[in-house]
């Protein structure tokens, strides 16, 4: 019968052994922190993920500079040398080291400062909250043009060249415009795949990371749909700055969305959850202007509406 290992009291019993052997002298003065520095530095700590906690903590263990340089040498003159060096410009190592370790604590200080008040950002923000984005997309509806997909497919006609749909949902949109060199993007990956199986070109990537990653001027046509719902409002603008960009010249955007006043009727719980929420078709319409699009229009059903625009 194998018997279970207490780890818990094992390293109890370690630190007493610990705590006796450095009340009794055994350890040297600044042994610990020698130990301590030599860890740090040929076993620096790795911090996984977005453990800002954690990263602070190996910030602290390694904000202190040791005035003491080691002497040790193979060739006993150097050593010698080194020892005499480090006593003749012992004053100015401890003059620096004891400035840049107390400009260390501060920074690490002010860093836990802004940790908490980011914390506090996120605790009131849902667009920038990684959890809450996440919860929200789980129970979010389906991108969909709905009464719009037509007049979509009417304005993209005649393109020549890529054509992105952010975000494709379960590809329908994608299937009208199958005469096109279309493609699209879906950010949950379970809808992206099953839009990939059914034989459609679409990648698991976000609307948005997906532009900024397009290169200048690639793209002929460009539909938003499905993000621009529940997008935080920050995201939705960069949205339309990117497209200004990755659209080429005579390119076309089609923005598909829901009027605020009636979004999240059907879903109420993607409507609580959303870290943003829709703008009205007048705001898109105002900011591709403010952007250089020409010939905005605007479709307006009552409880969606549909922008056209052209690059």
């Amino acid at each position: 019968m194998t018997e279970t290992v207490d780890l818990q009291q094992v390293l109890r019993e370690i630190d007493e052994e610990v705590r006796a052997r450095r009340a009794s002298g055994d350890f040297p003065p600044g042994m610990e922190r020698d130990l301590d520095l030599v860890f740090a530095r040929f076993a620096p700590a790795t911090v996984s993920g977005d453990d800002l906690d954690g990263l602070l903590q190996a910030a602290e263990r390694t904000s202190f500079v040791d005035p003491d340089p080691p002497t040790t040498s193979r060739i006993v003159a150097v050593s010698l040398l080194k020892r005499v060096e480090r006593k003749l410009l012992g004053w100015f190592f401890r003059f620096i080291t004891q400035q840049v370790t107390a400009f260390g604590g501060v920074v690490v200080q002010a860093l836990r400062l802004l940790g908490r008040r980011v914390e506090a950002l996120e605790a009131a923000t849902p667009g920038a909250n990684r959890a809450l984005l996440e919860v929200g997309g789980r129970t979010s509806s389906p991108a969909a043009a709905g009464p719009h997909a037509e007049a979509v497919v009417n304005h993209l006609v005649g393109l020549h060249g890529r054509i992105l749909v952010a975000e494709a949902g379960d590809g329908s949109l994608l299937h009208r415009l199958d005469a096109l060199d279309a493609y699209g993007v879906e950010s949950r990956p379970d809808r992206a795949e099953s839009a990939a199986l059914a034989g459609l070109d679409v990648r698991a990537d976000g609307a948005l990371e997906h532009l900024r990653a397009v290169d200048d001027g690639a793209l002929a046509g460009l539909v938003l749909v499905g993000v621009v719902d529940r997008a935080p409002v920050g995201e939705q603008l960069a949205l339309v700055e990117r497209a200004a960009v990755v659209l080429g010249a005579g390119g076309r955007l089609a923005v598909v969305g829901h009027d605020p006043s009636s979004w999240g009727v059907e879903n109420p719980v993607e409507a609580d959850l959303a870290p943003g929420r829709p703008l009205h078709a007048a705001t898109w319409a105002h900011l591709l202007d403010e952007h250089g699009f020409l010939g905005v229009q605007v479709i307006d059903t009552g409880s969606t509406y549909l922008v056209t625009a052209t690059r």
